[in-house]
């Protein structure tokens, strides 16, 4: 799989045209012979699904207004061809987009399967906590059943990190100093979203 990260050098989406023209579904193969550079299998013919060919400006239409845009797409015979010649290639010498190789695995949903209160630092425990750029992590505490709620109750991936905590894929601490108020207790919750995904809520110990 393939990510195109829109660099926001130029405004407003960009088309890869190469990968698919944007008609319905058609035949598994447009008109001539295998060798003829311009006939290719169809991403969307016999089974396959149609992929996005616009890489959006940002992800506001995903709720994430301040992230760069991007689209991840399969790596079919024709983006294959796109990324190593084509327009993603081009694309991506001119500046306008970036690329990077993920797998499935990498953007499943975050899963928490442990944290205990009033620790120092406080630490979520589970899997998939980071987001694979251009996504960050976010981490929410929420009242629950404890008596009070954290504050503050959202911690973002750069504040974490900027006040000395750390995100990685199994953990995320966070510095009791960063509880400017009201300290985590047993009952409070935490989910963590994490690639436009959110965890299970989990409650304290």
């Amino acid at each position: 799989m393939l990510r195109l990260i829109h660099n926001q050098t130029v405004t407003g989406p960009i088309l890869v045209d190469d990968i698919d023209d944007g008609l319905p579904n058609k035949e598994v193969y447009r008109l001539g012979s295998r060798a003829d550079k311009k006939s290719y299998k169809r991403d969307g013919a016999a089974g396959a699904p149609k992929q996005s060919c616009y890489v959006p400006y940002n992800r506001k239409a995903y709720g994430n207004s301040g992230v760069q845009g991007y689209v991840n797409v399969n790596q079919t015979e024709r983006v294959i061809l796109s990324s190593g010649s084509g327009k993603i290639y081009k694309l991506q010498t001119a500046g306008l987009i970036s690329v990077v190789s993920l797998t499935a695995s990498q953007i499943a949903a975050p899963y928490v399967s442990a944290c205990v209160h009033g620790a120092s630092p406080v630490t979520v425990t589970g899997t998939t906590l980071t987001s694979v750029s251009p996504d960050t992590t976010t981490v929410t505490f929420a009242q629950g059943t404890g008596v009070s709620a954290p504050s503050p109750a959202v911690f973002t991936q750069a504040a974490i990190i900027a006040g000395g905590g750390t995100v990685s894929g199994t953990s995320i601490t966070i510095p009791a100093a960063l509880f400017t108020g009201t300290a985590t207790v047993v009952g409070n919750t935490v989910t963590v979203t994490a690639n436009e995904q959110n965890s299970n809520t989990f409650t304290l110990t």
